[in-house]
């Protein structure tokens, strides 16, 4: 609707039906995976073979060695390479959780009858435009006597930018918030499922991660 605030959630009505769905693949790529798989299949038998493989110099009493050769001793792992772990993956998952902890009590204050668009909630976790966006809809909506009914989930969001006072995420955002009466519960708005990809700003102030910006923008979910 006109009215719904360009920041999260979108409300149903509010973009083109269809727009930005979430993907798994490409058509691209249909009917190939079955190939990768035979082809990985017969490249491990080779390298099977192949490790299999010894030769001799011509004197039987010459312990045979593989081609590869000397194994590790029976009951020795072979040495692998250390995977190097993500330094910042700890504050990644910091900000994360406060993405995730911005939206549900964004949700949790929308369906309260008795809360306000000022309920420190929304404070805790929300600083900027993102906190003067939620406020601006639940104003609205709340003088209207309606709550939020429906769900929005968080597919799969991810860090892409961090610095200590900042991070950048995003997301694909799946939308099935509608508005009932708060008084009789009567449908105002139905929960239509929108999807779209989002972009979010994280602030750190003090110790605690906040949402300060949002944006949403009708674009495949693909890969995100």
């Amino acid at each position: 609707m006109s009215d719904r605030s360009p920041i999260e959630p979108p409300r149903p009505g509010a973009y083109p039906p269809g727009q930005g769905g979430p993907s798994s693949s490409g058509d691209g790529g249909r009917g190939l995976w079955p190939i990768f798989l035979v082809l990985g299949a017969l490249a491990a038998a080779i390298a099977l073979v192949a490790g299999a493989i010894v030769f001799t110099s011509g004197d039987p009493g010459k312990e045979q060695v593989p081609l590869g050769g000397p194994t590790t001793s029976p009951g020795t792992a072979p040495a692998t390479a250390p995977t190097a772990a993500d330094p910042q993956a700890a504050t990644k998952a910091e900000v994360i959780a406060a993405y995730k902890a911005a939206w549900d009590e964004y949700l949790a204050v929308g369906r309260d009858s008795k809360a306000t668009a000022d309920d420190d909630r929304l404070r805790a976790h929300r600083v900027g435009t993102s906190l003067a966006a939620v406020q601006l809809t639940l104003v609205k909506m709340k003088s209207a006597n309606q709550i939020f009914d429906g769900e929005v989930k968080l597919l799969n969001p991810k860090v892409t930018e961090l610095t200590p006072s900042t991070a950048s995420i995003i997301d694909c955002v799946e939308d099935a918030t509608g508005t009932v009466d708060a008084t009789t519960g009567a449908r105002v708005e139905p929960a239509t499922r929108v999807v779209q990809r989002a972009t979010v700003t994280m602030k750190k102030i003090g110790d605690v991660w906040k949402q300060s910006n949002f944006t949403s923008v009708d674009a495949s979910c693909a890969g995100s």
